[in-house]
Protein backbone atom coordinates (compact mmCIF):
# COMPACT_ATOMS: atom_id res chain seq x y z
CA UNK A 1 0.00 0.00 0.00
CA UNK A 2 1.16 3.68 -1.08
CA UNK A 3 2.20 5.24 1.91
CA UNK A 4 2.64 9.01 2.22
CA UNK A 5 5.03 11.05 4.36
CA UNK A 6 5.35 13.85 6.15
CA UNK A 7 7.60 17.11 6.19
CA UNK A 8 9.59 14.87 8.90
CA UNK A 9 9.20 11.81 6.36
CA UNK A 10 7.25 10.17 9.08
CA UNK A 11 3.85 8.33 8.39
CA UNK A 12 1.51 11.91 9.35
CA UNK A 13 0.45 14.62 8.42
CA UNK A 14 2.43 17.61 8.86
CA UNK A 15 4.04 18.78 11.84
CA UNK A 16 3.61 22.14 12.97
CA UNK A 17 6.94 23.86 14.29
CA UNK A 18 5.30 26.70 15.88
CA UNK A 19 3.26 25.42 18.65
CA UNK A 20 0.38 27.56 19.78
CA UNK A 21 -0.73 28.42 23.36
CA UNK A 22 -2.35 26.37 25.04
CA UNK A 23 -1.81 23.57 22.60
CA UNK A 24 -0.78 20.35 24.71
CA UNK A 25 1.37 17.84 21.99
CA UNK A 26 2.03 14.42 22.23
CA UNK A 27 4.76 12.51 20.55
CA UNK A 28 4.69 8.81 19.42
CA UNK A 29 8.10 7.30 19.90
CA UNK A 30 8.15 4.04 18.16
CA UNK A 31 8.83 1.38 15.40
CA UNK A 32 6.63 -0.27 12.62
CA UNK A 33 4.10 -0.90 15.39
CA UNK A 34 4.12 2.77 15.80
CA UNK A 35 4.24 3.57 12.28
CA UNK A 36 1.29 1.24 11.48
CA UNK A 37 3.00 -1.92 9.83
CA UNK A 38 -0.40 -4.17 8.57
CA UNK A 39 -2.70 -1.21 9.38
CA UNK A 40 -4.51 0.18 5.83
CA UNK A 41 -5.98 3.07 7.18
CA UNK A 42 -3.81 5.84 9.36
CA UNK A 43 -7.00 6.71 11.51
CA UNK A 44 -6.75 2.92 13.25
CA UNK A 45 -3.81 3.35 14.71
CA UNK A 46 -3.41 3.59 18.26
CA UNK A 47 -1.67 7.26 18.50
CA UNK A 48 -4.72 8.51 16.33
CA UNK A 49 -7.70 6.74 18.15
CA UNK A 50 -5.81 8.72 21.20
CA UNK A 51 -5.79 12.05 19.35
CA UNK A 52 -9.40 11.55 18.38
CA UNK A 53 -10.58 10.19 21.91
CA UNK A 54 -9.20 13.13 23.35
CA UNK A 55 -10.59 15.84 21.01
CA UNK A 56 -14.14 14.21 21.53
CA UNK A 57 -13.78 15.15 25.14
CA UNK A 58 -13.02 18.67 23.97
CA UNK A 59 -9.37 18.78 24.87
CA UNK A 60 -6.66 20.93 22.82
CA UNK A 61 -4.09 18.82 21.64
CA UNK A 62 -2.14 17.47 18.84
CA UNK A 63 -0.66 13.89 18.79
CA UNK A 64 2.37 13.46 15.90
CA UNK A 65 3.42 10.01 15.52
CA UNK A 66 6.91 9.24 15.40
CA UNK A 67 6.78 5.42 14.50
CA UNK A 68 9.84 3.79 12.23
CA UNK A 69 9.38 0.73 10.92
CA UNK A 70 12.72 -1.22 11.93
CA UNK A 71 13.60 1.37 14.81
CA UNK A 72 15.69 -0.37 17.47
CA UNK A 73 15.65 2.00 20.99
CA UNK A 74 18.91 3.80 19.70
CA UNK A 75 17.44 4.72 16.82
CA UNK A 76 14.03 5.94 18.12
CA UNK A 77 16.40 8.12 20.71
CA UNK A 78 18.02 9.28 17.65
CA UNK A 79 14.83 10.06 15.53
CA UNK A 80 13.68 11.81 19.27
CA UNK A 81 16.68 14.14 18.96
CA UNK A 82 15.43 15.59 15.84
CA UNK A 83 12.41 17.01 16.93
CA UNK A 84 12.68 17.64 20.34
CA UNK A 85 12.37 21.39 19.07
CA UNK A 86 8.93 20.45 18.62
CA UNK A 87 8.34 20.75 22.19
CA UNK A 88 6.32 17.43 23.27
CA UNK A 89 4.24 17.87 26.85
CA UNK A 90 3.63 14.02 26.38
CA UNK A 91 5.99 11.47 25.35
CA UNK A 92 3.88 8.11 24.44
CA UNK A 93 6.89 5.94 24.30
CA UNK A 94 6.10 2.08 22.22
CA UNK A 95 8.42 -0.66 23.13
CA UNK A 96 8.46 -3.98 21.66
CA UNK A 97 10.81 -6.46 23.47
CA UNK A 98 13.25 -6.85 20.41
CA UNK A 99 14.23 -3.05 20.61
CA UNK A 100 16.85 -4.33 22.93
CA UNK A 101 18.59 -5.71 19.26
CA UNK A 102 20.56 -3.29 17.83
CA UNK A 103 20.76 -2.82 14.44
CA UNK A 104 24.36 -3.12 13.03
CA UNK A 105 23.87 -6.19 16.30
CA UNK A 106 21.37 -8.08 14.73
CA UNK A 107 21.22 -11.76 15.58
CA UNK A 108 18.00 -11.96 12.85
CA UNK A 109 20.23 -11.96 9.99
CA UNK A 110 22.00 -14.91 10.32
CA UNK A 111 18.36 -16.40 10.85
CA UNK A 112 16.81 -14.83 8.04
CA UNK A 113 19.75 -16.02 5.76
CA UNK A 114 19.90 -19.41 7.12
CA UNK A 115 16.22 -20.16 6.60
CA UNK A 116 16.32 -18.39 3.31
CA UNK A 117 18.53 -20.91 1.49
CA UNK A 118 16.75 -22.94 -1.12
CA UNK A 119 17.06 -26.07 -3.74
CA UNK A 120 18.75 -24.74 -7.22
CA UNK A 121 15.64 -25.18 -8.78
CA UNK A 122 13.37 -23.08 -6.33
CA UNK A 123 16.33 -20.70 -6.14
CA UNK A 124 16.20 -20.33 -9.93
CA UNK A 125 12.43 -19.47 -9.88
CA UNK A 126 12.35 -17.23 -7.03
CA UNK A 127 14.64 -15.01 -9.01
CA UNK A 128 12.42 -14.81 -12.03
CA UNK A 129 9.43 -14.64 -10.46
CA UNK A 130 8.29 -12.18 -7.67
CA UNK A 131 4.92 -14.16 -7.11
CA UNK A 132 6.71 -18.00 -7.17
CA UNK A 133 8.95 -16.38 -4.38
CA UNK A 134 5.96 -14.90 -2.56
CA UNK A 135 4.10 -18.51 -2.78
CA UNK A 136 7.44 -20.51 -1.86
CA UNK A 137 7.59 -18.68 1.59
CA UNK A 138 4.09 -19.14 2.11
CA UNK A 139 3.53 -22.96 1.37
CA UNK A 140 6.81 -23.96 3.08
CA UNK A 141 5.94 -22.77 6.32
CA UNK A 142 9.13 -20.80 6.18
CA UNK A 143 7.49 -17.75 7.37
CA UNK A 144 6.33 -18.91 10.42
CA UNK A 145 9.57 -20.93 11.57
CA UNK A 146 11.54 -18.11 11.01
CA UNK A 147 9.56 -15.62 12.78
CA UNK A 148 9.48 -18.21 15.75
CA UNK A 149 13.19 -18.43 15.56
CA UNK A 150 13.62 -14.82 15.57
CA UNK A 151 11.61 -14.02 18.40
CA UNK A 152 13.57 -16.69 20.35
CA UNK A 153 16.89 -14.66 19.02
CA UNK A 154 15.41 -11.30 20.85
CA UNK A 155 14.57 -13.02 24.29
CA UNK A 156 18.16 -14.27 24.40
CA UNK A 157 19.53 -10.95 24.41
CA UNK A 158 17.61 -10.09 27.98
CA UNK A 159 19.92 -13.04 29.15
CA UNK A 160 23.42 -11.18 27.91
CA UNK A 161 24.50 -8.97 30.96
CA UNK A 162 26.38 -6.80 29.21
CA UNK A 163 23.64 -6.01 26.20
CA UNK A 164 21.31 -5.79 29.29
CA UNK A 165 23.25 -3.48 30.94
CA UNK A 166 23.29 -0.96 27.85
CA UNK A 167 20.44 -1.09 27.24
CA UNK A 168 19.04 -0.23 30.72
CA UNK A 169 21.26 2.67 30.67
CA UNK A 170 20.27 4.04 27.36
CA UNK A 171 16.77 3.90 28.09
CA UNK A 172 17.56 5.70 32.01
CA UNK A 173 19.44 8.14 30.01
CA UNK A 174 16.91 8.84 27.93
CA UNK A 175 14.24 9.19 30.28
CA UNK A 176 16.31 11.65 32.46
CA UNK A 177 16.84 13.88 29.23
CA UNK A 178 12.74 13.78 29.09
CA UNK A 179 12.39 14.41 32.85
CA UNK A 180 14.86 17.55 32.86
CA UNK A 181 12.95 18.86 29.53
CA UNK A 182 9.31 18.22 31.61
CA UNK A 183 8.13 15.54 29.13
CA UNK A 184 5.95 13.15 30.73
CA UNK A 185 6.39 9.32 29.60
CA UNK A 186 4.29 6.67 29.14
CA UNK A 187 5.44 3.61 28.15
CA UNK A 188 3.09 1.40 26.37
CA UNK A 189 4.77 -2.52 25.71
CA UNK A 190 3.28 -4.99 22.97
CA UNK A 191 3.81 -8.18 22.90
CA UNK A 192 5.20 -10.84 20.98
CA UNK A 193 1.29 -12.12 19.17
CA UNK A 194 3.48 -14.81 17.41
CA UNK A 195 4.12 -16.76 21.08
CA UNK A 196 0.92 -15.43 22.82
CA UNK A 197 -1.09 -18.08 24.75
CA UNK A 198 -1.20 -20.23 28.00
CA UNK A 199 2.49 -20.96 27.97
CA UNK A 200 3.60 -17.16 26.77
CA UNK A 201 7.70 -17.26 26.74
CA UNK A 202 8.41 -13.98 27.22
CA UNK A 203 6.30 -12.94 30.50
CA UNK A 204 8.99 -12.45 33.04
CA UNK A 205 10.76 -9.77 30.31
CA UNK A 206 7.55 -7.70 30.04
CA UNK A 207 7.68 -7.43 34.09
CA UNK A 208 11.12 -6.94 34.22
CA UNK A 209 11.26 -3.78 31.44
CA UNK A 210 7.58 -2.75 32.85
CA UNK A 211 9.09 -2.54 36.57
CA UNK A 212 12.30 -0.75 35.37
CA UNK A 213 10.90 1.89 32.62
CA UNK A 214 8.47 2.85 35.86
CA UNK A 215 11.94 3.18 38.20
CA UNK A 216 12.86 5.42 35.80
CA UNK A 217 9.52 7.35 36.68
CA UNK A 218 7.44 6.51 33.68
CA UNK A 219 4.16 5.47 33.71
CA UNK A 220 3.23 1.86 31.80
CA UNK A 221 0.68 0.03 30.04
CA UNK A 222 1.31 -2.98 29.32
CA UNK A 223 -0.75 -4.59 26.77
CA UNK A 224 -0.10 -8.14 27.50
CA UNK A 225 -2.44 -7.35 30.22
CA UNK A 226 -5.34 -7.00 27.83
CA UNK A 227 -4.03 -9.57 25.61
CA UNK A 228 -3.29 -12.80 26.88
CA UNK A 229 -6.30 -14.41 26.69
CA UNK A 230 -6.36 -14.07 22.82
CA UNK A 231 -5.78 -16.30 20.40
CA UNK A 232 -2.55 -14.62 19.07
CA UNK A 233 -3.58 -15.17 15.33
CA UNK A 234 -6.67 -13.72 15.81
CA UNK A 235 -4.49 -10.76 16.74
CA UNK A 236 -2.45 -10.19 13.93
CA UNK A 237 -3.02 -8.11 10.52
CA UNK A 238 -2.66 -11.01 8.80
CA UNK A 239 -1.67 -14.36 8.59
CA UNK A 240 1.80 -13.54 7.09
CA UNK A 241 2.18 -10.04 8.56
CA UNK A 242 3.05 -10.72 12.49
CA UNK A 243 2.33 -6.71 13.48
CA UNK A 244 -0.77 -6.34 15.81
CA UNK A 245 -4.09 -5.68 14.14
CA UNK A 246 -6.75 -2.64 14.22
CA UNK A 247 -8.68 -4.61 17.04
CA UNK A 248 -5.04 -4.08 19.09
CA UNK A 249 -4.74 -0.53 18.41
CA UNK A 250 -7.79 0.44 19.62
CA UNK A 251 -7.39 -1.68 22.99
CA UNK A 252 -4.14 0.16 23.05
CA UNK A 253 -5.85 3.75 22.41
CA UNK A 254 -8.26 2.88 24.98
CA UNK A 255 -5.78 2.36 27.51
CA UNK A 256 -3.44 4.94 26.45
CA UNK A 257 -6.40 7.58 26.68
CA UNK A 258 -7.22 6.27 30.14
CA UNK A 259 -3.51 6.54 30.84
CA UNK A 260 -2.63 9.69 29.67
CA UNK A 261 -6.62 11.87 30.46
CA UNK A 262 -4.64 12.43 34.41
CA UNK A 263 -1.53 13.56 33.00
CA UNK A 264 -2.91 15.98 30.50
CA UNK A 265 -4.78 17.82 33.63
CA UNK A 266 -1.84 18.38 35.27
CA UNK A 267 0.41 19.72 31.85
CA UNK A 268 -2.70 22.01 31.71
CA UNK A 269 -2.03 23.21 35.11
CA UNK A 270 1.97 23.10 34.63
CA UNK A 271 0.97 25.42 31.67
Amino acid sequence: RHVIHNNYFFRDRDFDTNKKEGIIRIGVLGDSITFGGGIKEVKDRFSNILENKLNEVGTNVEVYNLGTPGADTDLEIEHYEKVKHLKFDILVWEYFLNDIQRLEKSTGTPIIVKNGKQGQIAQLLSSKSFFFDFAYWRISQRYNKTLGELRTADLERYKDPTQLASHKEMISQFIGKLDQDKTKVVVIIFPFLYFLGPDYQAGDVHKFMGDYFRENGAAVIDMLSYLKNYNGRDLRASEFDSHPNEFVHKIAGVKLYEKIVPLFNQTKQAN
